[in-house]
C-alpha cells in the first residue's frame, strides 16, 4: 500500500515568480552597492625627520588629524620625500623651497598651502678641526646629499669661501651616511644639518658655516598637488588647521612640546630645543602675511630663490612663481579658528 503524501512535512519548491522576485532583489542590491561611493581617501602627506616638519606630527600626537582625513608619511632623511611625490606616491609633502621650484618646472603643479620654517643655522657646514675656514676647504673633500638643497646649499658656502666646484672633491653622500663617511675618512667636511649635525659635533667635528649667513633663503614648504585642492580640499583646511594648533600648542607648552617631538627625530631634548631656536616657525597669522599681499612676502623671496638657482645652473629656466602659492586656503583655517 502507497505511503500517504504529508505536503506539510517538507518546504514547498519555490516558484517561478519567486525566484524572478529573489533575482530581481538581489540585482538591485548590488545596483547599490556599485553606486554607493567609496569612502574617500585620506590625504597623504610625506614629511622626513627634521625639526622643522615635526609639528605635523605633535598635530596627530595631540589628535588633531583625523586619520580618515589626513595620513602622514613618513620617509628616510633626503630626497625620499621628494621622490615619493614624484612618483605620485603621496598627494603632498614637507620640503625646500628650492624642491619645489624644480617640481613646478618640471610640470608635477605643486601648490604651497604653507610655510613651515626658515632655516635661521639649523643647516651647517661641519669639518675636521684642522680646516678653520672656508677657504681652507680648497681641494678638501666634501660630503653633500645628491638633491636641490644640498647642491643649493653647496653653490651658496663656495660663494662664500670664493670657491669653485673644481676647487673641492664632492662626494655624493646620503644624509643618513654624514657621520660614518666622516668617521670612516671617507669626507674632511659635511653639508648637514640637525640631527645629523650634533652627531658629526661629537665625532670631533666643528662648524664652519651655517644658514643664518644667507637669512630667508632655506625655507620649508608644505605643498599639495593641484589635483587634491581639486578634490581634498576639506583635507587640505583639516592639514592646516592641526598645524596651526600644534604650533599653536608649542607657543603655550614648549616644555611638554619638546618632549614629545625630541624622540622622534633620536634627539635629546636640549638639542631638539636648540634646533628650534635655530628656525623660525610661522605661525597662521605670520603665514597670513607671508603668503598674502600684492605681491605676497613668500612670491619675492622664491623669487630671488629661483634666480639664483638659473645663474647656479641648478635650475633649466623660470617658473611662474605666483602661480604656485595659495594663501586662500588659509583665510578658511583663520574663520574656522575664530569661532
Amino acid at each position: 500500500m502507497a505511503a500517504a503524501e504529508h505536503p506539510g512535512r517538507y518546504p514547498a519548491s519555490p516558484s517561478s515568480r519567486q525566484l524572478g522576485l529573489f533575482g530581481l532583489l538581489i540585482t538591485l542590491l548590488l545596483v547599490l552597492i556599485a553606486c554607493t561611493p567609496a569612502p574617500p581617501e585620506p590625504l597623504r602627506i610625506a614629511a622626513g625627520p627634521f625639526p622643522g616638519y615635526e609639528p605635523l606630527y605633535l598635530a596627530r600626537e595631540l589628535g588633531l588629524l583625523d586619520p580618515d582625513q589626513v595620513r602622514l608619511v613618513e620617509y628616510a632623511p633626503g630626497s625620499q620625500s621628494l621622490r615619493a611625490y614624484r612618483n605620485g606616491v603621496v598627494d603632498g609633502a614637507a620640503l625646500t623651497a628650492d624642491e619645489v621650484l624644480l617640481l613646478a618646472r618640471e610640470g608635477y603643479d605643486p601648490r604651497i598651502v604653507a610655510v613651515l620654517d626658515y632655516s635661521n643655522g639649523i643647516d651647517v657646514v661641519m669639518a675636521r678641526p684642522e680646516i678653520t675656514s672656508l677657504a681652507g676647504l680648497r681641494g678638501q673633500r666634501i660630503g653633500v646629499e645628491n638633491t636641490a638643497l644640498g647642491a643649493y646649499f653647496l653653490s651658496r658656502v663656495l660663494h662664500f669661501a670664493g670657491l669653485t666646484k673644481d676647487d673641492v672633491q664632492l662626494v655624493p653622500t646620503e644624509l643618513s651616511e654624514h657621520s660614518r663617511a666622516y668617521g670612516e675618512g671617507r669626507v674632511d667636511a659635511v653639508i648637514t644639518y640637525a640631527p645629523q649635525r650634533e652627531i658629526l659635533s661629537a665625532q670631533g667635528a666643528h662648524q664652519l658655516f651655517d644658514s643664518s649667513l644667507i637669512p630667508g633663503e632655506i625655507v620649508d614648504l608644505l605643498v599639495v598637488r593641484q589635483r587634491a585642492l581639486d578634490h581634498q580640499s576639506e583635507s587640505v583646511a583639516h592639514l592646516l588647521t592641526g598645524l596651526f594648533g600644534a604650533l599653536d600648542h608649542l607657543a603655550r607648552d614648549p616644555a611638554s612640546s619638546v618632549q614629545r617631538m625630541a624622540p622622534r627625530v633620536s634627539m635629546s631634548e636640549a638639542d631638539f630645543a636648540r634646533a628650534l631656536d635655530e628656525l623660525e616657525l610661522p605661525d597662521l597669522a605670520q603665514n597670513l602675511r607671508l603668503m598674502q599681499g600684492n605681491p605676497p612676502h613668500l612670491e619675492l623671496t622664491l623669487t630671488e630663490i629661483m634666480e639664483l638657482m638659473i645663474r647656479e645652473g641648478l635650475l633649466e629656466g623660470p617658473v611662474e612663481v605666483s602661480g604656485l602659492i595659495r594663501g586662500d586656503l588659509l583665510n578658511v583655517v583663520q574663520h574656522r579658528a575664530a569661532r
